[in-house]
């Protein structure tokens, strides 16, 4: 009955509306903190978060506001709309060892492609003024990741694969796969559509240019395994992989002191791309196969009007 009340449209309108309001709350909760614990205001906020003193708080802080705008607008969506929010996000039983070992595989051969992206993002040509400007973004983001990923010991690296890694793997699949894609495909009646799309707005909402194909891609590769599997669990997995593998990155850099910007972007030759994109094919098509027979032996199959890969 609740379900026939809320088109696509209408869904995707909600969605945006919750986290709206997940964004305002957010911003009171971070508001209070810096007003009670750091006793500074908003304006001032980001610079002192990015203290080694205040590392932790940034961590909490960081997965509060996650899970305000993201985590709490996905569940909240589902209980609105009249649906088993836990059932619609996709948290089922965990995939089968195949499925989790192909997911583990496409997550490192996604590394070539992502890499060759990055380095093709950088050779799109932009107006200097636009390159002065995303080069500044990028500049900050990269301060800030820096500053929330400081580890000093192999406790302190473990607490951040948890905190920086697999909390945001959680949230972020709950919001763009587990409601926001969903809706699209819904709305586009295209599968390929539905998650590019999604995987746009997912690239774009990290305010990164010359990140902008690497996350793209990341969207389309997570958004595919979601379509496919009907299993949450499986994004969680792939995207806390590739977050663990970033911060294992710093993790290792700053042990050597070599923790620099630079260092965080290395990019990958475009043949290497090639490589990882012909990888990453044969690995869904194996993916798709056991996916299906997987879901078809639980009563579940995809819609027949929708597009596939």
């Amino acid at each position: 009955m609740y379900q026939q009340r809320f088109n696509p449209l209408s869904k995707f309108a909600l969605l945006l509306c919750l986290c709206g309001a997940g964004i305002i709350l957010s911003s009171i909760v971070t508001g209070l903190v810096g007003n009670a614990v750091l006793h500074t205001d908003l304006k001032n906020l980001a610079a002192e978060l990015m203290k080694p003193e205040n590392v932790q708080l940034s961590r909490t802080l960081q997965v509060i506001t996650s899970f305000l705008i993201m985590a709490m607008p996905a569940l909240a969506m589902g209980r609105i709309t009249g649906e088993n929010p836990i059932q619609q996000l996709g948290f089922r039983a965990p995939g089968n060892a195949f499925q989790t070992g192909v997911v583990i595989l496409m997550v490192i051969a996604g590394f070539l492609l992502s890499g060759a992206l990055g380095e093709l993002n950088k050779l799109i040509p932009i107006p200097q003024s636009a390159a002065t400007y995303f080069k500044g973004l990028e500049d900050n983001y990269n301060k800030q990741v820096m500053s929330m990923g400081s580890m000093r010991s192999a406790a302190d690296y473990f607490y951040s694969l948890i905190v920086l890694a697999l909390v945001p793997a959680i949230f972020e699949e709950m919001l763009f796969r587990g409601a926001l894609q969903q809706i699209v495909v819904s709305g586009t009646r295209s599968a390929f559509w539905g998650i590019l799309i999604t995987s746009i707005i997912f690239s774009a909402i990290h305010v990164s240019y010359y990140g902008f194909l690497p996350r793209l891609f990341l969207g389309m590769m997570l958004g595919y395994i979601f379509y496919y599997s009907k299993n949450i669990w499986m994004n969680i997995a792939a995207h806390f992989l590739n977050n663990a593998y970033g911060l294992t990155g710093m993790y290792l850099l700053s042990r050597e002191g070599k923790l620099t910007p630079e260092a965080m972007n290395e990019t990958l030759p475009l043949y290497y791309g090639l490589i990882g994109a012909v990888i990453v094919y044969f690995l869904f098509v194996a993916f798709k196969k056991e996916s299906e027979k997987l879901l078809l032996n639980h009563g579940i199959t995809n819609n027949a009007n929708i597009e596939h890969i």
